[in-house]
């Protein structure tokens, strides 16, 4: 009995391990398309410029109705996608 139970307790960290990787792989292509297509808002003289790269600071600039009014429909798409992800 107490053998299923370590096997069970086993298998699930494999799955909550599997589905991080999978949320992070998820976050890493986002922050790439983000890069891409946010270059306006996040390079200098940008509104978003002086927010430090890292942890969704950026995105959480863009996100904000006055910057993403600014944003083009590409940019507004990966914000909507990076909300989208759980967190």
């Amino acid at each position: 009995k107490r053998m299923r139970c370590l096997l069970f307790v086993m298998a699930l960290s494999l799955v909550s391990a599997t589905a991080f990787a999978a949320d992070e792989a998820a976050d890493t292509a986002n922050r790439v398309l983000f890069e891409k297509e946010c270059a306006a808002l996040i390079a200098p003289g940008g509104p978003c410029a002086d927010v430090q790269k890292g942890g969704g600071g950026r995105r959480g600039c863009v996100a904000k109705p006055e910057n993403l009014d600014k944003a083009s429909p590409a940019c507004k798409k990966v914000i909507e996608e990076w909300k989208a992800l759980p967190k």
